[in-house]
């Protein structure tokens, strides 16, 4: 941690996530700031020369407005890119949460970052905080239909920026023959398949349930009457616990699939074993 003069850290290099801040939000926190609250450290990345904010925006700005010099700064090395990186998942964190503009703005945005273009949809949405639906739905939306330009434009802190959809375009399913063959009997591929899309959609589920729980938690703490330090303080708090019921969870899946394993084993030994006293008992005879 390091006291950082305001001058030197730079945030001209893209690494705001939110399409715009929240002015009334600057201003509350500025006020809490004269009133002698204490703010988390702001995160910024130093590439060796420069220091790239990526993640206290808000705070960076009170600061600024309280007329401060310094701020308190968690500083990690890092290039611009990785602080961009960084900071498309800062607010699945803690803060402020990001509204659908802005997540959508994320997504887009690291479908064509250098460090995240290649990343699977489900990489992406649990840096983004969000479902994979979600990030199937931001491609899908990016498809353009038939005669539609593939150029498209959307918002980046309030300038235009544009995106070549085509990169990002999916493969249409083929159409179906107009006399069909008679259906063939199920493949092992087929199953493979469909096991596949099972396992998918389970992982769709399950991401849902999570990010409906982190909605739950944020409608809960936005509706309590505290300071937005001891808000962040119960979202960080509801976080972490989450985490641990999730792995503690996954810990018992395992135990209660080895306790059904022994139970099996331990059943066909209880029937050869009978089995082999009978045999037994029918050689004494």
């Amino acid at each position: 941690m390091k006291k950082l003069n305001l001058g030197v850290i730079r945030l001209d290099g893209e690494t705001q996530a939110r399409v715009s801040l929240d002015s009334q939000l600057v201003t509350q926190y500025a006020e809490a700031m004269g009133d002698g609250d204490a703010f988390p450290p702001i995160v910024v990345f130093h590439d060796g020369s420069d220091y790239w904010l990526a993640d206290g925006f808000h705070r960076y700005h009170a600061t600024k407005q309280q007329g401060y010099a310094s701020i308190e700064a968690e500083i990690k090395i890092g290039t611009r890119e990785e602080a961009q990186i960084y900071a498309f998942g800062a607010n699945a964190r803690r803060g402020l949460s990001t509204n659908p503009e802005d997540i959508r703005s994320i997504i887009i945005r690291m479908f064509s970052h250098p460090i995240s273009s290649g990343w699977a949809l489900g990489e992406i949405a649990r840096h983004v905080g969000v479902s994979k639906m979600t990030v199937s739905r931001v491609k899908a939306s990016l498809q353009p239909k038939d005669g539609e330009s593939t150029i498209k434009t959307y918002q980046r802190n309030g300038k235009p920026v544009t995106i070549d959809t085509a990169k990002h375009k999916t493969k249409k399913a083929a159409a179906p023959k107009e006399e069909p063959d008679p259906q063939p009997e199920p493949q092992p591929q087929d199953d493979e398949r469909t096991t596949s899309a099972i396992a998918e959609l389970m992982d769709t589920i399950t991401e849902l349930h999570a990010e409906n729980q982190r909605l739950k938690d944020a409608i809960a703490t936005a509706q309590w009457d505290a300071s937005d330090i001891e808000k962040i303080d119960v979202q960080d708090t509801l976080a972490d616990l989450r985490e641990q019921i999730r792995v503690m969870e996954i810990d018992n899946a395992a135990l209660r699939d080895s306790r059904d394993m022994f139970q099996t084993r331990n059943a066909e030994l209880m029937k050869t074993v009978k089995s082999l006293q009978a045999k037994l008992k029918k050689l004494e005879a």
